[in-house]
């Protein structure tokens, strides 16, 4: 993801040698060391997060550099500098949580049309990341996933902004915007795995299957041992059908990293959308729940319930990984004991994730009248 690749090259050394070649024909001016110099102290202050600072700091660099990026007057190692200027910038910002001027600064570094491949690689998939961010703050998912936001800032972001993101995203989808990001930088470089993967993620999220699949064959065929960062059920499924074992000790990991990270309208934190919006619909049809109570009743001391309807003793579970044939054993188990001890129990499988409000009216039928 982009946040390594900023981090990177804010660790990296930026200039190497200059090539003082006839054909390029220039001088080191005392203004163009300076600038870079200036560039130096401004990466140090990002590596330290300061990131306000640091944006200052380029910013001098940018004013004091001989060449701003008219065509005819740059050479390879000035339109390189420009670059990582307004790259840098870009970074900051998006640290910051200042997307607009993020987006500004990554179209910059777009701008400077003789920078290399690689480096317009690299600011495809930063603003492509930008878009999708956005639409994490208007779908209330910005603390979850490879994506959190705020990343290592005390950051937050007001209803207002994000009442702004959900126009935007009316009026020209934040998911293609950021497609078109991720699928150009998939033109720029083919062997750019983290562009696939996301470019096939976005494909997901828009209902493409077709194209997402191709998207994470490509993935796949690169790096068969990519991590599905986001937990891609889709991803998972090819990885299975390709022989590819997933591993529950894979799974736990990306569970771990995704505990009690979504809010439900209750204010209850839970651990992914699915769940998120089971409680949302308990809340909504006014049904006291609990969750992840401990089942005293159980056989083994940590066997804890997805959810608990104390007024109709109902227990509800929920399985995101059930199309999996190693998680399936543990998911039987789970079911037999709420069989053996006959307690009431309903579950929800990543199926019906799809439409999970009705399948819970159906499930929940024989209980209540909803």
């Amino acid at each position: 993801m982009v946040i390594g690749a900023i981090k990177d090259i804010f660790s990296r050394q930026i200039f190497g040698k200059k090539e003082k070649s006839s054909a390029e024909n220039f001088r080191e001016t005392e203004e163009m060391k300076q600038a870079e110099e200036i560039k130096k102290e401004a990466d140090r202050l990002a590596q330290l997060k300061q990131y306000k600072a640091s944006i200052e700091e380029y910013n001098k660099a940018h004013a004091l550099y001989p060449f701003k990026g008219n065509e005819e007057e740059l050479f390879p190692n000035a339109a390189d500098f420009l670059f990582k200027l307004n790259y840098n910038i870009a970074a900051c910002y998006s640290y910051l949580g200042d997307f607009e001027n993020s987006i500004k600064y990554f179209d910059n570094a777009l701008g400077i049309q003789i920078s290399s491949d690689e480096n317009k690689v690299k600011a495809l998939m930063g603003k492509g990341n930008i878009f999708y961010r956005k639409k994490m703050l208007v779908e209330g998912r910005h603390k979850a996933g490879a994506y959190r936001i705020p990343m290592e800032t005390d950051w937050e972001i007001d209803d207002s902004r994000i009442d702004d993101f959900r126009k935007e995203d009316g009026k020209k989808s934040l998911i293609k915007q950021a497609h078109h990001c991720f699928t150009k930088a998939t033109e720029l470089d083919r062997s750019n795995v983290d562009g696939w993967y996301n470019k096939g993620y976005m494909e997901f999220l828009m209902g493409m299957v077709k194209e997402s699949v191709q998207s994470f064959d490509t993935v796949i065929e690169l790096n068969k041992n990519y991590e599905n960062k986001e937990g891609i059920r889709l991803f998972d499924e090819i990885r299975a059908e390709k022989g590819i074992p997933i591993k529950i000790s894979e799974i736990e990991t990306r569970s771990n990293s995704l505990q009690h990270m979504f809010k439900a309208k209750t204010g209850l934190m839970v651990k992914s959308r699915a769940e998120m919006a089971i409680a949302n619909f308990l809340f909504e049809n006014g049904i006291i729940f609990q969750y992840e109570t401990v089942a005293t009743w159980a056989e083994s001391d940590d066997f804890r319930s997805t959810f608990f309807i104390p007024k109709l003793d109902l227990y509800i579970e929920y399985f995101p990984f059930d199309y999996l044939k190693e998680y399936q054993k543990g998911m039987r188990l789970k079911i037999k004991q709420y069989e053996r001890k006959k307690k009431k129990m309903i579950y929800m499988t990543s199926e019906e994730e799809k439409n999970i409000e009705e399948a819970l009216r159906v499930k929940m039928k024989p209980y209540i009248v909803l």
